[in-house]
């Protein structure tokens, strides 16, 4: 996405930060686009989008983030649809485009405080990642691309021998390395 928002960080709040970038650079997203960001967070790739003249949706399962995004639309003067739930659970709209940065850092012990749950992930990730896979068919249009975040943490090996799954791009940090896979919807495949 070209446009980058105005974000105001948020106490328990995960800030944007190489991972939520890297998602930002990658997503193409389209006017007219109709998007759905799971995990919103502060809400920087959906106001993104919603700059980029999308029509967008965003979830989060946590009351502070929804607030801060709420806020951070407010500042960027765009408005979204926001919903509180687990992933996706309950929606039934279909996306042409649906982007996801989840927890992906193994339980370290290291206290985060308030930002643990969008962290650190008991299996790394994997469970959950596989999660939203199985969920993206039925909200994918045809033709339709979900986007979403993994680590080296998160042994990308494992979406690779999935099928349907791109790396779209990498970043290497000093302690990890940093991936956007694209996964296409089409039906008959």
């Amino acid at each position: 996405m070209k446009r980058h928002p105005e974000i105001s960080e948020c106490e328990g709040v995960y800030p944007p930060r190489e991972d939520s970038y890297l998602l930002l650079e990658a997503a193409e997203v389209r006017e007219g686009d109709r998007l759905l960001d799971i995990g919103t967070g502060t809400g920087i790739i959906a106001i993104a989008a919603a700059l980029e003249g999308a029509a967008v949706a965003a979830t989060d399962i946590d009351d502070r983030a929804l607030k801060c995004t709420e806020m951070n639309l407010k500042r960027n003067g765009v408005e979204i649809e926001l919903v509180k739930t687990d992933v996706a659970e309950g929606l039934k709209e279909k996306f042409d485009v649906i982007t996801f940065n989840p927890p992906y850092l193994p339980e370290s012990g290291i206290d985060y405080g308030d930002i643990s749950l969008a962290l650190e992930s008991e299996d790394r990730g994997s469970a959950l990642i596989k999660r939203f896979l199985s969920t993206a068919p039925r909200l994918l249009r045809n033709g339709g691309r979900a986007y979403f975040v993994a680590s080296s943490h998160t042994n990308p090996r494992f979406l690779e021998k999935m099928g349907k799954t791109w790396k779209m791009a990498e970043k290497s940090l000093f302690f990890e390395s940093l991936y956007v896979f694209m996964y296409r919807h089409q039906k008959g495949l």
